[in-house]
């Protein structure tokens, strides 16, 4: 096995433990052990809670897949850098295509629609709370660490990919 795609598989090895077992994990029991603090349901139909549920875990599941397959397929890449550290070695073709065309963090917009679908089916305002603290958290980091890598490695062309595209959120092109 190569070193390339032994680093590919040890990145989503971590990067798919911390997002799909313990975000979801902490946030369960964060809302378990807190829900005291503000009481009360988020949605008091069981039925609209989980149809609400159901289509944040849909679109989150789809932008977070459909942008990790193109990032690799186009960008020849991988999304995982922690602390200055390549986890997986990280693209090199910046990619405008695929969910890209709506958001620059489609990753990063799905695994937080897919963290407010569990606080909406938990329905816990806490744990509402609490995604939206660290999609802040998030936002801010990749502000601070990603986009000037991005900017480094793809120059003028990131710089007209970023005032076309959202940061975070799916609008229309600007």
């Amino acid at each position: 096995m190569s070193k390339e795609i032994f680093r590919h598989i040890l990145g989503y090895c971590v990067g798919g433990t911390v997002v799909l077992i313990l975000v979801p994990y902490g946030l369960y029991s964060a809302a378990r052990y807190l829900d005291y603090l503000i009481p009360g349901p988020l949605i008091a139909s069981p039925i609209i809670r989980i149809v609400i549920s159901i289509v944040l875990a849909v679109i989150g599941f789809l932008f977070a897949v459909s942008s990790l397959v193109i990032q690799n397929v186009k960008g020849k890449g991988g999304p995982l850098e922690i602390a200055g550290i390549e986890i997986s070695p990280k693209t090199k073709h910046l990619v405008v295509t695929g969910p890209y065309r709506f958001t620059r963090n489609p990753m990063l917009f799905g695994a937080g629609m897919l963290y407010y679908a569990l606080a909406v089916y938990l329905n816990s305002i806490v744990a509402i709370i609490i995604v939206t603290l660290i999609m802040i958290f998030m936002l801010i980091f990749v502000k601070m660490t990603e986009e000037p890598r991005l900017l480094k490695d793809f120059g003028s062309e990131y710089e007209e990919y970023r005032k076309r595209v959202s940061m975070f959120v799916p609008w229309p092109r600007k």
